[in-house]
C-alpha cells in the first residue's frame, strides 16, 4: 500500500481506528505542532502533556516507533483487512488513481469528471 492510500483511509475511515491508534494519531499531530520554530515549544509541550494531547501511553508510542508513515500503512492495512466491505476507495475510472475524497466526482490527477454519471 502506498502512503497516499494509507492517509486516505485514516482520514476518511477514522471511525475504524482503535482507541490506542487514535491516541497515537493525536500524539503525532501535536508533535508536529511543536516543530514550529516560531513558538515557545517548552510551554506548549507542557500544556500539551497536561491536557492529554501528548501521551505517555507506551502502547500508543510503540505504534509510532518505526515512524508515522509506517504506522499509517500498518493501520490502513488492518482497517482494509477487518472492514473491507465498508471502505470505499474512490478511484478514477479513467486513470485509476485515488480521488481526493470518497465523494469526489473529479479526478485531481487527470481531470476526468464523473459528476453527470448515474449509479446503476
Amino acid at each position: 500500500m502506498d502512503n497516499e492510500t494509507a492517509k486516505y483511509i485514516i482520514n476518511y475511515f477514522s471511525g475504524f481506528l482503535t482507541d490506542t491508534e487514535k491516541i497515537a494519531v493525536k500524539h503525532h499531530r501535536y508533535l508536529c505542532k511543536l516543530e514550529d520554530p516560531m513558538s515557545d515549544n517548552t510551554k506548549r509541550a507542557m500544556f500539551y502533556k497536561k491536557t492529554g494531547r501528548l501521551t505517555s501511553d507506551q502502547n500508543a508510542l510503540d505504534l509510532l516507533e518505526k515512524g508515522y508513515d509506517k504506522f499509517e500503512i500498518n493501520v490502513a492495512n488492518r482497517i482494509l483487512t477487518q472492514h473491507a466491505d465498508k471502505v470505499f476507495l474512490n478511484n478514477c475510472s479513467k486513470c485509476n488513481k485515488l480521488a481526493r475524497t470518497p465523494f469526489a466526482k473529479q479526478c485531481r490527477h487527470c481531470g476526468h469528471d464523473w459528476h453527470a454519471s448515474t449509479a446503476s
